[in-house]
């Protein structure tokens, strides 16, 4: 089983979120990711560097796409600022991860 996860928001999770790999692990109990999706306010997890390097030694250790919407980063005047190892994509990512992928798992809120 494959799952997609698209993160909207970690505001409000940032005392859980010590470790990317923890912190997705413990909401997916074992199954194989396909992609992160950041989206929304979680694009902001890529201006810190101590947290991009957590998210992206996690994603190239397991094997696993990172995408940053393109609207998400425009709206925060950020998309300059982006690792190149990180796709910045449109939605259209999004809807190709939901339908191809056994599960997608939303964390956090709008």
């Amino acid at each position: 089983m494959t799952t997609f996860v698209c993160i909207n928001n970690l505001s409000d999770l940032s005392n859980d979120l010590e470790n990317p790999k923890i912190f997705v692990k413990e909401r997916l109990s074992g199954e194989k990711i396909s992609g992160l999706f950041f989206y929304s306010n979680a694009v902001n997890e890529f201006l810190n560097e101590a947290r991009l390097t957590e998210w992206l030694d996690y994603s190239l250790s397991e094997g696993i796409s990172v995408y940053a919407c393109r609207n998400s980063l425009i709206k925060r005047n950020i998309s300059e600022k982006i690792d190149p190892l990180i796709k910045v994509v449109g939605l259209g990512q999004l809807i190709e991860g939901v339908l191809n992928n056994n599960k997608t798992i939303v964390i956090g809120s709008l």
